[in-house]
């Protein structure tokens, strides 16, 4: 069985933002993210269509990590977005200044810390905080 590389990015740049690319089959299944990276066949790609998620979204849960006293704490959580999806990310916020569940959080871009280009959340301006 031959296994086809996607090269789609998972995240653009548009407009009005960063939003992130979804995949569903072109025969109806529900929409997967990230998209997989790797389809059945040669035209395995073709099968697939990208869907943009975003810029916005609402915060469905979070938690900050503190991952040791040498090291900043830092901030993970899971985002809904329409049409129904629902993102794991880095959720960017300032120490004590954690956001309520249901705030509304944009896609930034992001840096992990060997500098591959990411993203992560980012309550919007003037949010509600917990």
């Amino acid at each position: 069985m031959q296994l086809t590389k996607r090269e789609a990015p998972y995240m653009r740049e548009t407009a009005d933002g960063v939003v992130l690319m979804a995949a569903r089959s072109r025969h109806g299944a529900e929409l997967q993210f990230p998209p997989p990276a790797f389809v059945h066949g040669a035209s395995g790609a073709a099968d697939l269509a990208d869907v943009a998620i975003g810029p916005q979204g609402s915060l469905y849960t979070y938690s900050i990590v503190h991952p040791g006293r040498d090291k900043a704490a830092y901030g993970l959580a899971m985002v809904d977005f329409e049409p129904g999806v629902r993102v794991f990310g880095r959720l960017l916020v300032e120490p004590g200044r954690e956001p309520a569940l249901g705030t509304p959080v944009k896609v930034v871009p992001f840096a992990l810390p060997d500098g591959t280009p990411d993203y992560a959340f980012e309550p919007l301006p003037g949010a509600t905080h917990a």
